[in-house]
């Protein structure tokens, strides 16, 4: 059994046959006339085999559909990109269409925008992201897989703990039915992933990527995870989220990572720093939990790290200038010209270069590496106090193991912000690299 079509009243049936057939890409059959009840009707179908009847008679009252009665509220017509639902938003706008639900990322996650038919009939055009199977991830002592039906009963074994249920919001499980129907309504097909434990092949945890519903960018995703107890203090939850936030940048192309707890769950908290996210404020009253407590949410966000292109390479020229010019107030015109064609020529050839860029695509930051140290790292100005460079430390220090930074002695900021980091001085030189009378203070965490 199938749904075959849907019929509607219309007092515009050319008008309305139109705009199906023209914005839809529906194909009308001949118009279907009955004289003696003064009916008129056509059949609109779509390729997904579904069709709208359009009816006609002059003695039925024109009701269009409000969104809150009951009955009918819309339809909906799917998109294949984010993309294509704006563009043909903008295509219904500038055909004089009324929109009456810009696009944005509803919360159940699809990306969707409304406009409004001839009749005022609501439309609907969604993008559904496409779940796509999960690869297997592997870290040096957990296997991230996709679940299983045969995990029902580990899952339950985790889940009825009420620590976990507690920090992560929801009820404990009283049966393993439940948790067996939990499994396969929101962790079996979705990019949830079951936390192994290699040595033993027990299932430990979760850590998983959604749509955020509370930002409408479909690019960005939130990070939910929840271990176990008995595993808690070990490591095996930065292992996890570190492997994920690698796969969310490298292989989705997410342009942000989020991811909320509650105050009281400092362990959460220390996860996210360890991996590099960055506090971004407090949402009050986020949430009420299945037995009625109201909670914050501790907001958190997570930068993608890259390395430039070629092409990348005049923008950052441009933005360690920028850069220069905003902080290192005790060069004078004459230094900043001998040290640029050094940085364009030499210092940005002999380091591995990494960039954060914003959400336009424009390079907000950038650092240099060598085998062993932080050798540069400039933000832009309009970026500075942005989290920009925090965040390219923390790679440095997370994925490349790097904890050491040089810095200019005269530049106070950096060096502030350095210290405030964790990392202390070792060392000095009376002159920088050049030979220059700029003191170089080495750095160490």
């Amino acid at each position: 059994m199938r749904l075959h079509h849907i019929a509607i009243w219309t007092f515009r049936l050319e008008e309305m046959k139109e705009f199906y057939v023209r914005y839809f890409h529906g194909e009308s059959n001949e118009k279907y006339i009955n004289p003696r009840k003064k009916f008129e009707s056509y059949f609109i179908s779509f390729e997904n085999g579904i069709s709208i009847e359009l009816m006609s008679r002059a003695d039925v009252q024109n009701t269009p559909i409000e969104e809150n009665r009951l009955g009918l509220t819309h339809f909906a017509f799917t998109f294949s990109s984010p993309e294509q639902v704006l563009q043909f938003t903008e295509q219904m706008r500038s055909a004089g269409y009324p929109i009456v639900g810009e696009p944005r990322t509803s919360g159940d996650g699809y990306f969707e925008s409304v406009v409004l038919d001839p009749d005022g009939n609501r439309i609907e055009c969604v993008y559904s992201p496409v779940t796509i199977p999960n690869k297997e991830i592997d870290t040096e002592r957990l296997l991230l897989r996709p679940f299983r039906d045969s995990d029902a009963e580990a899952f339950f074994a985790c889940c009825r703990n009420p620590k976990l249920g507690d920090n992560a919001g929801w009820k404990p499980h009283e049966t393993l039915e439940e948790s067996r129907e939990i499994l396969h309504s929101v962790f079996i097909g979705y990019n949830a992933w079951a936390i192994i434990l290699k040595e033993t092949d027990e299932l430990v945890g979760c850590v998983g990527l959604v749509p955020d519903p509370k930002r409408e960018n479909p690019q960005v995703n939130m990070l939910g995870y929840w271990l176990n107890e008995p595993y808690w203090g070990k490591g095996y939850m930065s292992e996890a989220v570190q492997a994920v936030s690698r796969y969310g940048f490298e292989e989705l192309g997410l342009s942000l990572i989020t991811a909320n707890c509650y105050p009281h769950n400092e362990r959460s908290q220390h996860v996210l720093k360890r991996n590099g996210f960055l506090y971004e404020g407090v949402l009050r009253q986020a949430e009420i939990t299945y037995d009625g407590h109201i909670y914050d949410h501790q907001c958190y966000y997570l930068l993608p790290v890259t390395q430039p292109t070629a092409e990348d390479h005049e923008e950052i020229l441009q933005l360690w200038e920028a850069s220069v010019r905003h902080t290192h107030h005790f060069l004078t015109e004459e230094d900043i010209q001998f040290y640029k064609p050094l940085i364009q020529n030499q210092y940005l050839k002999s380091v591995d270069l990494y960039v954060c860029k914003d959400i336009h695509g424009r390079i907000a930051a950038f650092m240099g590496l060598s085998d062993e140290l932080i050798e540069m790292l400039f933000v832009h100005p309009d970026q500075q106090t942005q989290g920009y460079g925090k965040r390219l430390v923390e790679y440095a220090g997370k994925e490349k193991s790097i904890r050491q930074v040089d810095v200019n002695e005269q530049n106070e900021k950096a060096l502030q912000f350095y210290l405030h980091l964790g990392f202390h001085v070792v060392g000095r030189d009376d002159t920088d690299g050049a030979g220059k009378p700029f003191p170089i203070l080495h750095l160490k965490r």
